[in-house]
């Protein structure tokens, strides 16, 4: 058994200074591990390497405590950091049942607004104290962690295949009404600016000012905080938009729509926001639309790698065909069913994912 402080068992890996930038001049390969939580923290592949032995990494901003387990040839990005087993306790330690045994650790030593940006650095952990059992208890816990992670695995990917599902459209067959797509929709771009130091400088004071900022992500439970509805970017109010919507993705997961149908939001410029114009709100349903023409909005993009981003001004000039708004409604309640089979999936496995984070054993 090992008791100390965790300054004493591990190292700290510090970020590194890389840019977006930076990340366009030496595409590559091998992965950059960021703050970020969606994409297991990849936030780019570069063309080299500071990291070669496994560790774990803690994110520092924004979703702050989240623990990782790294190994193969990567790189540390920003708002993230990495622990290495001192010498002494390299062969004492499992890492990979160290990312789930002290996760809720991680989570309790985070500091700032429980319901916006929180923060953890070495500065705080080096002298928590902790208790790490015999490797045979390690291997022992390790197997029942992985088990519970299999079935989030294997709901996700049914979840994966409802979206293979809501891929298969249908051929509009009889067409009610048809206009260019700027016609039918506004579409307008996010807060450039938006930035975390931005975010962090304007945070609302009250309930009453809290405004969601929403990333273009596309994951409906992800978002990056909240701000004051009276922040101002250049002198002018930060834009805040109205539901019903869709939020487009404008790089990294470029033209995926997702539909907003709740409450006031804001987001940054990495995505657009299309509202119907008055005149077709009774001749289209959104999330009719979303099912139907969510592959040509895929394909309106600048190019297919991962830097692509959405065009907008190829979009405007698309016809959207319509049929009549009793078929899209009929087909829209099929799709809010499926939603409500996605959502009780999302449930089940939020719901097991933090037994793993709230330490599932004992």
């Amino acid at each position: 058994m090992i008791k100390n402080k965790i300054g004493k068992i591990f190292d700290f890996i510090s970020e590194t200074n890389l840019t977006e930038e930076n990340f366009y001049e030496m595409q590559g390969d091998y992965p950059v591990y960021s703050g970020q939580t969606l994409n297991n923290g990849v936030v780019a592949s570069i063309n080299t390497f500071n990291q070669k032995s496994p560790c774990i990494t803690f994110t520092t901003y924004g979703s702050a405590g989240k623990l990782s387990y790294r190994e193969g040839d990567f790189t540390v990005g920003r708002n993230c950091m990495g622990l290495r087993p001192k010498e002494e306790y390299q062969e004492k330690i499992i890492l990979e049942w160290f990312s789930y045994k002290f996760q809720n650790l991680f989570f309790k030593l985070t500091i700032g607004d429980p319901n916006g940006q929180r923060s953890l650095n070495k500065l705080i952990l080096e002298n928590v104290e902790m208790i790490i059992p015999d490797k045979e208890v390690q291997e022992k816990e390790l197997e029942l962690y992985k088990s519970l992670k299999k079935l989030i695995n294997d709901m996700n990917k049914i979840n994966l295949d409802i979206d293979n599902l809501n891929k298969d459209n249908q051929e509009i067959n009889t067409v009610k009404n048809k206009d260019r797509l700027d016609k039918i929709f506004k579409m307008v771009g996010g807060n450039s600016g938006l930035t975390e130091e931005f975010i962090y400088y304007n945070s609302p004071s009250n309930n009453e000012e809290k405004i969601a900022i929403l990333s273009s992500a596309t994951l409906e439970n992800t978002f990056m905080g909240f701000i004051s509805r009276n922040a101002q970017l250049n002198k002018e109010k930060i834009k805040i938009f109205n539901t019903p919507c869709i939020l487009i993705a404008r790089n990294g997961y470029a033209g995926t729509m997702t539909y907003m149908d709740k409450g006031e939001f804001t987001t940054n410029d990495h995505a657009y926001i299309l509202t119907i114009r008055d005149e077709w709100k009774d001749k289209l349903n959104i999330r009719w639309f979303i099912y139907q023409y969510q592959g040509l909005f895929y394909n309106l993009v600048t190019s297919k790698s991962d830097n692509a981003t959405f065009n907008k001004e190829y979009a405007e000039a698309q016809i959207i065909k319509l049929p009549n708004k009793e078929v899209q409604d009929k087909i829209a309640e099929k799709l809010i069913l499926i939603d409500d089979i996605r959502k009780q999936i999302n449930l089940l496995t939020e719901k097991a994912s933090e037994l793993i984070e709230y330490e599932i054993v004992k």
